[in-house]
Order: C-alpha cells, then sequence, then structure tokens
C-alpha cells in the first residue's frame, strides 16, 4: 500500500505539539539526573559519597524498569483509540509525577518513607516515558513526507534533547543564584514544581492536534487489530528482538553521556557543580543540533549506513573522549563530551525512523515501543550506575569508554545481518 498524502500545515502543528510535549517529558526526567548530587544527600545520607550516588542512580533506573510496561499500555491505546490520545494521557502522567517528587518530604523529615517516595515517582515517570517516545516519534514520522521520515523522527530526539538541555539550563540557574544551604533546603524542588505550567502548555499544543493521516487511513479500512500486543509479538517478534540489539549501544551510550558523566566529572574528575553543569549543557546543545543532521542523512544515504557509522564511532570515539575528560579542564571536558555525543547524536537521528519503518500502522507504536522499551529497561538507566561501580571497582576512571566500546560492537553485530535497508519503503497498514 501506498503512503497517505502529507497535509503540510498539519505537519507542522504535528511537529510543534509533539515536539514540545517531547521536550518537556525529557525536561522532567533530566531534572532528576542533573540533581543526582543533590538528591543523594537528602534521599541517602550517608558517609560514602559513591554509596549514596549509587543509590540515586539505582532509583534511577527504576524509572526505566517501567518503560516496558508503559510501552504495552500506551502501545495498545496508541494502536487502539490514536497517536493522539495516548500523547496526551502520557504528558499528563509525567507532569503529575514530577510534581510529586517537587513537594516530596526528605530522608531528614519521615526517614525511609522518603527513598521509597522517591521509587514510586520515578515508577511513574518511567511509565510516562515508556508510552511517550514510542507514540511520538511514530507520531512524527506518519506525519512525514515519504522523502523526510528519517528527518521528522529525528525531531523526537532533537525535542528530547532540547528538554535535558532545558532541564540543564534550570538547574544550573538555581546552582549559580543559590547558596549550596538553599539548593539543599529548597532550592532543588524549584525545577520540578517548575513543570507544572510546561504540562499545560503541552496539554494545550497536544489537545490542538489532527490524528495522523497514516492511523486514520487505517482506521478508514477496518485494518485495526484487537490486540496490538499479541498481534507484534507473533508477527514482528525478529524486528522487535532486532531493535533490541540496536538498543544495547544506543542506550547505554546514550545515558553514559546524559546521566553519568555529570556525577562523573563532579566526583571524580573534581569540577565544581557549575562548572560540570555548564559544560554538559554546552555539549548537550551542540548534540542536540547534530541530531537532525543525521536524521537528514539518513533519508539521503539510508538508515543502514548511519546505524553502522553510530557503531564504528561507539568503538573509536569514547576512549579519546574519555581521555579528554581526563585532563581537567573546562575546554578538554567539552571537547570530550562533543565527541562523545557525536555516536549519541547519530543513533538519535536515525531510530525514530529506522523502527518505525519496521511496523505496519497497525502495530507500530506497539511494536516500536515495546521493543526500545524492553532496551532500555535493559540498558539505559543501568548505565550510569554500572558506569559508576565500573570506576569504583577497577579504580580506572577510563572504564566507563570500555564499556561503551563494547556495547557498540555488540549492536554492530547484530546491524551487519539482520537491518536491511527500508528508507525507501511505503507503508500504512
Amino acid at each position: 500500500m501506498t503512503s497517505a498524502p502529507v497535509d503540510r500545515k498539519g505537519a507542522r502543528k504535528a511537529i510543534l505539539a509533539a515536539g514540545t510535549g517531547n521536550a518537556l517529558e525529557w525536561y522532567d526526567f533530566a531534572v532528576f539526573a542533573f540533581l543526582t548530587p543533590v538528591l543523594s544527600q537528602l534521599f541517602f545520607p550517608g558517609e560514602d559519597r559513591i554509596a549514596a550516588i549509587l543509590s540515586t542512580f539505582a532509583v534511577f533506573a527504576v524509572g526505566f524498569v517501567m518503560r516496558p510496561i508503559g510501552a504495552i499500555l500506551f502501545g495498545r491505546i496508541a494502536d487502539k483509540r490514536g497517536r493522539k490520545v495516548a500523547l496526551i494521557v502520557s504528558v499528563t502522567l509525567m507532569g503529575v509525577a514530577t510534581l510529586l517528587i517537587g513537594i516530596m518530604p526528605t530522608y531528614a523529615s519521615v526517614g525511609l518513607l522518603a527513598p521509597a517516595l522517591l521509587v514510586v515517582a520515578r515508577m511513574l515517570q518511567g511509565l510516562s516515558v515508556g508510552g511517550e517516545f514510542g507514540a511520538s516519534a511514530s507520531f512524527l514520522v506518519e506525519y512525514a513526507p515519504p522523502h523526510r521520515r528519517g528527518f521528522y523522527g529525528s525531531l523526537a530526539y532533537f525535542s528530547a534533547n532540547a528538554g535535558s538541555m532545558l532541564g540543564g539550563l534550570v538547574v544550573l540557574l538555581f546552582t549559580l543564584l543559590l547558596s549550596a544551604e538553599s539548593m539543599t533546603g529548597w532550592g532543588w524542588r524549584v525545577p520540578f514544581l517548575l513543570s507544572f505550567p510546561l504540562l499545560a502548555i503541552g496539554m494545550y499544543l497536544r489537545a490542538r492536534i489532527a490524528e495522523t493521516p497514516q492511523f486514520e487511513a487505517v482506521k478508514s479500512t477496518d485494518e485495526q487489530v484487537s490486540s496490538p500486543l499479541s498481534t507484534v509479538l507473533r508477527e514482528h517478534w525478529k524486528a522487535m528482538l532486532t531493535i533490541v540489539g540496536i538498543a544495547v549501544a544506543f542506550a547505554i551510550t546514550s545515558y553514559t553521556v546524559l546521566s553519568f558523566i555529570l556525577s562523573y566529572l563532579i566526583t571524580v574528575i573534581g569540577f565544581t557543580p557549575i562548572q560540570a553543569l555548564t559544560a554538559v549543557v554546552l555539549a548537550t546543545a551542540i548534540g542536540s543540533c547534530m541530531t537532525p543532521v543525521f536524521g537528514a542523512l539518513s533519508d539521503a544515504f539510508g538508515r543502514r549506513p548511519i546505524l553502522i557509522f553510530a557503531c564504528l564511532a561507539g568503538l573509536a570515539l569514547p576512549y579519546p573522549g574519555f581521555l579528554l575528560l581526563q585532563n581537567g579542564t573546562f575546554g578538554s571536558a567539552l571537547l570530550g563530551m562533543v565527541i562523545l555525543w557525536i555516536p549519541v547524536s547519530s543513533f538519535c537521528g536515525v531510530t525514530p525512523a529506522t523502527f518505525a519503518e519496521m511496523f505496519p500502522t497497525k502495530v507500530r507504536v506497539s511494536g516500536f515501543g515495546v521493543a526500545y522499551g524492553f532496551g532500555t529497561a535493559l540498558f539505559s538507566g543501568t548505565a550510569p550506575f554500572v558506569a559508576t561501580l565500573l570506576v569504583d571497582v577497577t579504580g580506572s576512571s577510563l572504564a566507563p569508554a570500555w564499556y561503551v566500546m563494547v556495547a557498540a560492537l555488540v549492536s554492530l553485530c547484530v546491524i551487519l545481518p539482520l537491518v536491511r535497508e527500508t528508507r525507501h519503503d511505503t507503508w500504512v497498514g
């Protein structure tokens, strides 16, 4: 079947709504990661700073454990009721969960109840993100002209990275303006509470968009299936396993850069929080801008070549990147992070369209979301924990680089025999 016609005005509104909502979701998720050094003191106090940070990263990982469940739940909603409904519910859930963290009592007030409540809030955040990404990426790809699916899909990660950068900027601003005592006393709450007005913006924009022409075409021809999950597991399990294989490198590389490096710069390299946050925010801005470039390159040269390049970059660049981080200067740290962003941006640019093109419209969000959700649950949330643990156990500050390189090799061994070129495929049902 051929692709449904593209409404250019509707596509622009779709990009704005999906991208803005996606940015807000990842703002909330990133604030937690950027505030890890503060949260570790407030929710896991103790003399061993590394142990406290490991505990906070373990709670961070809990959010990823919930992502497959969120993908199953929201995948069914998106494939049965529509992408729009799933997107509205997911952004609402994320806003509520993040608001709960902002008003939560700390260990000093309620003891062990505090980390328990933090775990519950992270579970809700993970549920939301698990449903969000498969729906928003599929939404963007389905609105794209056939020859620009890679670029449109990359905007899902561009907006997500922009949200992460916004979270970093907000945390940096409060770190600059407040004393350490004020930051640990009340300032850490404000970035979480700011998600409430941002939530209202995301809900408003998503409520005003139309459903994708791809989904409407399937709905009009009565091609929807009664159980998207069982159908995709039965008919598209090879594609799902391939996505999990790609996620090994994608997830470990991304979350080593996005969630581990800030803590690494502070606790291992000895940067001040302000120096580390500034470097991370600048590197994230550069990496975000590279993402749609790789999406456009995948439209020009194909998904498979860009995926292979991402793995090769993951093999070649982590070691020099971490060597630069070890130099201890701001400039070398920034350059090292930009180098580490190259494989991350490559994956971010090519994977949304690649994953969406692996499934027909009637089960796309379930197939994409569940496979990606399991991949990220296994490898994303655990990446900062494992990287921190490797540094502690081996005594080598370069250990995370080897971890990323092994992951890249694993995914390359999956991509070479299993991923076929899909950029010229047309699909509706």
